[in-house]
């Protein structure tokens, strides 16, 4: 499916706000965040993205990763376009180093808090990108996974209800454990992958004041994370919101919300029964000129126009009222943005 802004006037009328964006600016002596926020600016006013909230991917202990002290300076100059979450490249590193529940002391469930509310106390408007289970999509794509309701998690949890405060949650769907799909069996995941639905349900109902963002709804790679299955969870967990992720017709994915140019009659159904639980998170990575080379970023980042034409159009699509709700108003309350 291709999109063209000169066929429908009306998409352009409609800005939004993104609230899941990333930032490749490189390691080592070879850092330009400044260059990564340029190049975001420049296809945000083309677009018509009002505000993004950055944050750094999920990361591991054995990947030398970041959080956001990596880019927090070079937003500073465009505040008013940017906002940022913390934790993707420090508590989820920790939350997967112990994923291993037995290793978890008082010592470290005390360590990992103190960290949580530092995060708060330095910018930060959540957590994230933090991860249960993230699939290994490309090589260089790290597998993670922790089941949702994992004691670091939880913890994490009680410190965002306390603060008022969202977890922006990577979580691939499985509804019960299955083999890992033949496309993504190159690269670094397992045989089998774990059931996440039934976690993802405990951590819900652990602290009902926790917001928690399902990250990547619309856009799903493993079949599970259905708009039936979010309307039912959704319909008892009224800490739970969504993410949308819009794809073209032509994305491997499963559950996707266009359809043949039109919204697909579930997800209508769906954004008409929980009209405030829903926001856009393109998974955008804005990445430095400076920066060379084929990793998993710079692929991800040649997805970018595609997905935010698909976003442009599907918000077109909606009724004015829900449009509004899901392309600023929801956002501004769940990250109380001003």
């Amino acid at each position: 499916m291709f999109f063209s802004f000169s066929q429908n006037r009306s998409i352009l009328a409609i800005d939004f706000i993104d609230v899941h964006v990333h930032l490749v600016g490189g390691r080592g002596d070879n850092v330009d965040y400044e260059g990564a926020v340029d190049a975001a600016l420049e296809v945000m006013n083309r677009i018509g993205i009002e505000k993004a909230i950055i944050m750094s991917p999920p990361q591991i202990p054995s990947v030398d990763g970041y959080d956001y002290s990596a880019f927090i300076d070079a937003l500073n100059e465009n505040k008013d376009r940017f906002l940022f979450l913390g934790g993707g490249g420090s508590l989820n590193v920790l939350l997967h180093k112990y994923r291993d529940k037995s290793l978890i002391t008082k010592e470290i469930k005390r360590e990992f808090r103190k960290l949580a509310v530092k995060t708060l106390k330095d910018g930060a408007i959540g957590f994230g990108e933090m991860a249960s289970l993230h699939i290994s999509a490309v090589s260089g794509h790290p597998y993670e996974f922790v089941p949702a309701d994992h004691p670091l998690l939880k913890i994490l949890a009680d410190v965002a209800a306390q603060f008022d405060v969202p977890i922006d949650l990577h979580m691939d769907a499985t509804s019960k454990e299955m083999p890992t799909p033949f496309r993504f069996k190159d690269a670094d995941n397992p045989d089998n992958l774990p059931a996440t639905i039934p976690a993802l349900k405990k951590l819900l109902a652990h602290n009902l004041k926790a917001k928690i963002v399902w990250a990547h709804g619309g856009s799903d790679p493993l079949g599970s994370m259905s708009a039936s299955l979010i309307s039912s969870l959704m319909d008892k967990y009224p800490n739970l919101y969504v993410s949308l992720r819009v794809v073209g017709g032509r994305a491997p994915m499963f559950n996707k919300i266009l359809s043949f140019g039109e919204i697909e009659p579930v997800w209508s159904k769906l954004f008409n029964r929980h009209p405030d639980r829903f926001v856009i998170g393109s998974d955008s990575f804005f990445i430095s000129p400076d920066i060379k080379g084929a990793g998993p970023g710079a692929q991800f980042g040649r997805r970018n126009i595609q997905k935010l034409k698909a976003t442009k159009y599907f918000l077109s699509l909606l009724p004015s009222d829900i449009a509004l709700k899901i392309s600023k108003e929801n956002a501004m309350k769940i990250y109380k943005i001003e």
